[in-house]
């Protein structure tokens, strides 16, 4: 009989010591190495997104004429060609990095948001 009771209270300390553990540990993590994790996937997505766009190589060549027509027409059409292309293609790159942006800081306030929710329903009912 006192196995099983020292076995049961020693399960309930290890379950309750955990669920204090994790409960103070989880915001450290959440503004420690979570928030580095999702910066460092911002950052590659944006990589990646401005290699998919090819804006590099955009800017590099908008003086070469496309598609071998180095007449003075040719180079025209191609000098204004890439650069509508490489207006859309930076305003694109720029909402989407806007747009990511937004999702790290909503990311990041997500448990500001919650603790502030739960203080004004149970904590502040009554307070307006």
């Amino acid at each position: 009989m006192t196995a099983r009771q020292n076995i049961g209270v020693l399960a309930a300390r290890s379950i309750f010591i955990d669920l204090i553990g994790d409960a103070v540990y989880f915001p450290l993590w959440w503004y420690s190495s979570g928030l580095q994790q999702i910066l460092l996937g911002f950052a590659r997505s944006v990589t990646e997104t401005a290699d998919h766009l090819s804006l590099r190589l955009l800017i590099l060549n908008i003086f070469r004429p496309m598609f071998a027509q180095s007449d003075r027409t040719g180079r025209i059409i191609s000098f204004f060609m890439r650069l509508v292309i490489l207006i859309g293609r930076s305003i694109y790159f720029f909402v989407y990095v806007l747009f990511r942006m937004l999702l790290v800081i909503i990311w990041a306030a997500i448990p500001v948001l919650i603790v502030y929710r739960l203080a004004a329903i149970y904590v502040f009912p009554y307070a307006v």
